[in-house]
């Protein structure tokens, strides 16, 4: 595996569309960027459908009772989730194999 390899592999965790790509072009029949190309899609759909699940979830509670500041538990849902997206992607840059959720 090649430092580009690796650093658009780190891509694909940190931003969302580079692991879109990797599953759509023909870098996935390669072992390593198909490898964490999907892993990283994966990871990516589960914090969107998180977010939104919390998202909906304060909305609700807001529909029977107003708490002030709850909007920012969506807040450090979505940061603690790209937080842990940015983890593997430095991960994946120091070309440690991993599976997520570790």
């Amino acid at each position: 595996m090649t430092k580009s390899e690796r650093v658009l592999a780190a891509l694909a965790y940190i931003l969302w569309v580079p692991s879109l790509y990797l599953l759509l072009s023909e870098k996935r029949q390669e072992e390593y960027l198909g490898y964490h190309g999907g892993q990283a899609f994966v990871l990516w759909l589960a914090i969107f459908l998180i977010f939104f699940v919390t998202r909906f979830l304060v909305n609700l509670i807001w529909l029977y009772y107003y708490l002030p500041y709850l909007d920012l538990l969506e807040v450090f849902v979505a940061l603690g989730l790209w937080g842990y997206a940015v983890y593997c992607g430095a991960r994946c840059l120091r070309a440690v194999n991993f599976r997520i959720p570790y």
